[in-house]
Parts: structure tokens; sequence; C-alpha cells
């Protein structure tokens, strides 16, 4: 089978090669020894200073790269991609799309009209619901989502949808059982992800100053992660005067560094605008931390306020803060959400045991895509 696989994301270049995040990453490698042949059609761009989360090297990794470099130019980069992605859906078997994104959304029309198979890969909620996506649904193979929200939705309105296991590298072996949380003179408050504004980065700073502002100086905040705004952001710190309660780290690529962070923190906290099911989540509940969320996404579906977590609102960091504060005042009575958090992850990741790839390469030998040797 030759199969054609469309990210949504871009890829990143520099002289050693192309770049991506890890899971998706693994991903890739993991389905090319499944197919007979592999081909990724993806934007890049060149690398900047604040793209360190793609740390996967692709190139070189058992499948072919098929790339359209996205410039100053606004039209023409998605003029050659559609023209390339006419040209490479023409010659494969199977389609693979991660949506949502408006260049897959026409190669998918483009496998409907030249009667391709395709699958979808949802990855998150914008124009999830939108006319157009459930046409694509209705007509696709099969899609495959990040929650059981989302695949409930495309069920509902007559097509066909699993959801896939978490691309993270942890798994059940990983879970921490049996931490304890004890009242403590200083807390370590953690953070991992994009530095940027849509993920509640400008938030979280003001809620720290809110706290040091109310006399609340008993603890650090470890932000883990690159950005565009992460610049902006450490001079903010810097200018509230604030800088000795928040440590930024940039990206840490070792897995076993960043399972300490997460070990050694006694809460994680995430103010994203929006998100799918972001992967922090799970290994935030994987380490045992307590957790304190937006619901934006499909959060809602798996974490449920007081009960393996804490919920906040959106773009609002005085509750962000008293939210905070609330949990620290509180800790050893507060905390124990995050041992539902524990029993969550464990029965979630116990049901599914197939890899995405795995998963997906199964669905299509079931529906006849695929057909096995004899």
């Amino acid at each position: 089978m030759k199969m054609l696989c469309v990210n949504n994301n871009v890829m990143f270049e520099n002289d050693e090669g192309l770049f991506i995040h890890k899971g998706t990453g693994q991903f890739f490698v993991e389905l090319a020894k499944m197919v007979y042949k592999l081909e990724l059609f993806q934007f890049k761009v060149k690398f900047g200073d604040n793209d360190c989360l793609a740390d996967f090297n692709i190139m070189n990794k058992g499948f072919d790269i098929v790339s359209i470099k996205r410039n100053n130019q606004k039209y023409i980069p998605y003029l050659k991609a559609l023209f390339v992605g006419f040209k490479r859906i023409r010659y494969c078997d199977f389609l693979y799309l991660f949506y949502p994104g408006n260049i897959c959304v026409i190669l998918a029309l483009i496998a409907i009209v030249l009667r391709k198979p395709y699958g979808l890969y949802i990855r998150n909620e914008k124009s999830f619901t939108w006319r157009i996506s459930k046409f694509l649904y209705r007509h696709a193979t099969i899609s495959l989502t990040i929650s059981p929200e989302f695949t409930d939705f495309i069920r509902n309105i007559g097509a066909e949808a699993e959801t896939i296991r978490p691309m993270i590298e942890d798994a059940e072996t990983d879970i921490i059982n049996g931490r304890e949380y004890k009242k403590k003179e200083n807390y370590k408050l953690f953070y991992v992800g994009r530095i940027a504004d849509n993920k509640g980065s400008y938030d979280l700073v003001y809620a720290i100053k809110n706290m040091v502002d109310r006399g609340i100086t008993n603890f650090t905040l470890d932000m883990v992660g690159d950005g565009a705004d992460v610049i902006k952001i450490k001079k903010l710190v810097v200018d509230l005067g604030i800088a000795n309660h928040i440590i930024f780290h940039g990206t840490i690529s070792d897995r076993n560094i960043l399972r300490k962070f997460y070990r050694e923190s006694d809460l994680f906290v995430f103010p994203s605008h929006h998100e799918g099911f972001p992967r922090v989540l799970y290994e935030s509940m994987i380490a045992g931390l307590p957790i304190i969320t937006t619901f934006v996404g499909t959060i809602s579906y798996l974490m449920k306020d007081g009960v393996n977590c804490y919920r906040v609102s959106p773009r609002n960091p005085s509750e962000l803060a008293e939210k905070i504060m609330q949990v620290l005042k509180d800790y050893e009575n507060k905390s124990l959400v995050a041992i539902c958090g524990t029993r969550t992850i464990t029965n979630y990741l116990c049901g599914k045991t197939e890899s995405h790839a795995a998963q997906l390469m199964k669905i299509l030998y079931e529906k006849g895509v695929l057909k096995r040797a004899k």
C-alpha cells in the first residue's frame, strides 16, 4: 500500500534536517514500517529561535518527504501545495489527513472527486462542527480522534469514528501510585507547553503577580517550553518584579528530565485558551500531580471540576490566582483530586492498548482498504 499523510502543522528546517513534534514523528516512523510506502506531505518553514518544541528530525526515517516552503507570500505556497497534493493523491492508495486545516479540507475534497479512500485524524475543536467538516466525516473511511467526545459527535451524524490512544511517551507502567501530598513551606508550580498568548501564558504571569501583591510568596513557578511570546513574557516578568517567582527553562527534550519536573512539582497549571485534549494533562495525571486547567476543547470530557482537577475560566488571571491560592492554602485536602486523576488515567490507558498507527492499520484491514498477504 502507498499511503500519503498530510500533516496540518508545519515542519521546521535547518542545516541538520526537518523537525516536528516527537510524538507525531514516532507515529510516522511506526506507520512507515507497516505499509509498502509512506509519503509525508507538509509545509516547511525556517527553524526559528522559538521553535524548539519541534525536536524530532524526520530525515532518513524510512519514509519519503514532500515539502512546500511557506514564506511571506500569502497565496503562492498554497497554490503549489494544491498542485503537488493533487498529483500525490492520484498515485496513493490511501490518504490520511491531520485535520483541521484549509489545505486538508481541499485535499479531502480532491480525494472524493478522484474516488480515493481517505481518513481523518481529528486533533482539536477548530472548525470541528462546520458543515464542510460533517460532509468530510461522512465520506471518510474512518475518522480517528483524540477525544471520545469528538468520536461520539461524528458517530451521531452517521459517520464512522474511533478514539486513539494518546500519542504520549509514558505508559501504564509510568503511572505513579501512592504519592504523598503534604503541606509545605514552599510549593513548586509547573507549566509545560508553548509560551504564547493563546496558551494563557500572560494570564499565568498576571496571576502570579496578583498572588505576590496579596502577600502569597511561598512558591515558584517552573515554565518549560518556548514560543512566539517568550521574549515579551520574560521582559514582562522582570517589569512586574516577579522574576524571583518564575523560572524559564526553555524546551526540554530529554524525557527523563521532564519526568523529574512533573514528579518534583506540587501543582500543574494549564490556562490555555483553546485545545483538543493536551498531552500535558495526561502526563500530569500519570505523575500524580494536582491540576488546575481551563475546560476548552474536549478537556471537560475527561476532566471533572473538583473530582480530578480544578477548573478555571480562560483569560481570567484573577480567578486563576484565587484558585491557586485555594489549593496551596489547603494543600493536603485540595491535592487529593490527584488521586482521582491517577484513577482516571489508569482506566483510560488500560482501555486503549493499540498505538495510533496500529489502530489505523487494523481498521484499514477490517474495511478492506488493505488486503492481508496470503
